[in-house]
């Protein structure tokens, strides 16, 4: 867990400093579906000798897991919004809106678990990967709560 993880956080590091531009992103995808396979394949042997509950988080992975089995691409680059136009002033403040590699919203698809549905898209949904895989990891690897 702690390799793919780290891999998948340079992944996206990578993306923002060299891919972003040709919106290379099969190597995030890469290590995002292995990521959740490793945490997921880990919890699941937690749960069955009673060392762990299915939480709502676990419902929310469990969720990530099966989609991105079946459906390739379960990130979302966030697009900046706004912009400007010239002449412009910076009397209200300025601000650029940061760019972020995001959990998909997963508009039409659908499963029988309804419950691991909407675990996804209360904790993950249009949230920043790696804010959100960052203490599930860190909690599985150190035994944080």
């Amino acid at each position: 867990i702690e390799i793919l993880y780290s891999q998948l956080d340079s992944s996206i590091q990578d993306f923002f400093k060299y891919g972003y531009h040709k919106r290379e992103i099969r190597y995030i995808n890469a290590y995002l579906s292995a990521t959740l396979n490793a945490i997921i394949s880990y919890v699941e042997r937690l749960i069955n000798v009673g060392c762990m509950s299915e939480t709502e988080t676990v419902l929310a992975l469990k969720f990530a897991n099966n989609l991105q089995k079946h459906e390739a691409q379960l990130i979302s680059i966030s697009k900046p919004e706004g912009g400007f136009t010239l002449p412009f002033s910076l009397e209200g403040g300025f601000s650029i809106p940061k760019i972020e590699v995001l959990w998909d919203d997963c508009i039409g698809l659908s499963t029988k678990y309804t419950s691991q549905r909407e675990a996804y898209e209360k904790l993950l949904k249009k949230k920043p990967i790696i804010e959100t895989l960052e203490p599930i990891v860190r909690e599985l690897l150190n035994g944080e709560k």
